[in-house]
């Protein structure tokens, strides 16, 4: 049986990850002075990374959300051994920071052993427990964008069996309206949240009720006939050969705009572009928690979400089930398989 969205408690969740997404932002101001590191995979981790999801994870266990403690998360404790004391010291000050201006203050961690629990609290693996419901959190997906101060994004969803069902995604730096360049930082933010069904939504990042957030759906055409593609600002993340041909088979003729995170789902679920590309190179697999936010926030705009062979995108616990890779797109624009 679905979930009723009434009884998830969202506008908690959005106050959550509004007072998050302000705090990473105000951290991205003064990301020189922050620790940050290399994980295991090379990608790097941040402060920013850890504090918000500590600041998540307690903030939807206090406000009593629903499912908190089933969280998908892309952070773990292990990161605190290379990281030492200062970035210890530096994810408890914004998380509490984040906390405070959530409004609870009293869930602020002040000891190591609270950070520990909160950041491996993310570890759950829902494929091998048996869990049909669950949040995936990337606290700060696009940690790239985030230390050129560019794009990112703190990117939470809701998974019902396989399938993204609300998605809440918080961009500091991202307008809410068109902009000429997407590269540079936006002064206020934005954020959006989506409940497939039911619709999507968009505001400043000072939201504190879905209420207060303008209705949002994807372009019903491309203006002009001319298709506007998101792509990942960095290269590496896709097969580019596979990309390219997808692009000219799909007659896209514009520039495409390049940009971090899973703000590229933002920008189709708004209506600032028709196509998101991301065809995975031999071998790759996704994680869940770099997609199930964007894609329930898209489909509640009414998009589509689906695998490079057309397939709509499941979620397989901590992965992604999209043969091929991902095509995000207004349902007037179709992709030829590739």
């Amino acid at each position: 049986m679905p979930i009723a969205s009434d009884t998830l408690n969202l506008n908690a969740v959005l106050v959550a990850v509004s007072a998050a997404s302000r705090v990473a932002g105000r951290a991205a101001a003064e990301r020189g002075s922050l620790a940050d590191l290399l994980k295991d995979d090379r990608s790097p981790v941040t402060v920013a990374d850890l504090a918000v999801q500590v600041a998540i994870t307690a903030g939807m266990r206090a406000a009593g959300v629903p499912h908190a403690d089933r969280l998908v998360g892309e952070e773990g404790s292990d990161s605190l051994d290379a990281g030492g004391s200062k970035m210890l010291e530096q994810i408890i000050r914004l998380a509490g920071e984040a906390l405070v201006d959530a409004d609870l203050p009293s869930a602020a961690p002040t000891r190591e052993a609270e950070v520990r629990e909160l950041l491996d609290a993310g570890g759950l693996d829902p494929a091998a427990e048996g869990r049909d419901v669950f949040w995936s959190l990337d606290p700060i997906d696009g940690t790239k964008g985030f230390l050129r101060g560019q794009q990112f994004a703190l990117a939470l969803g809701l998974v019902e069996g396989d399938s993204p069902v609300v998605g809440f995604l918080g961009c500091p730096h991202l307008p809410l309206e068109v902009a000429e360049d997407y590269g540079t930082a936006d002064s206020t933010g934005s954020i959006y949240a989506g409940v497939v069904g039911e619709g999507a939504r968009a505001g400043g990042t000072d939201a504190t009720a879905m209420a207060s957030l303008t209705p949002i759906a994807v372009s019903p055409t491309p203006p002009d006939g001319r298709v506007r593609v998101c792509l990942s600002y960095e290269k590496a993340h896709g097969d580019q050969d596979r990309t390219s041909a997808a692009l000219e088979a799909t007659g896209v003729s514009t520039t495409p705009i390049r940009i971090d995170s899973q703000c590229k789902y933002a920008m189709v679920a708004s209506g600032r572009a028709d196509l998101y590309l991301r065809l995975a190179r031999e071998g790759y697999r996704e994680k869940s928690w770099d997609h199930a936010a964007g894609c329930a926030v898209v489909r509640a705009a009414g998009g589509v979400v689906e695998s490079a062979t057309g397939e709509p995108l499941r979620i397989a616990g901590r992965w992604v089930d999209a043969p091929g890779g991902i095509v995000v797109r207004t349902p007037s624009v179709e992709v030829p398989a590739h």
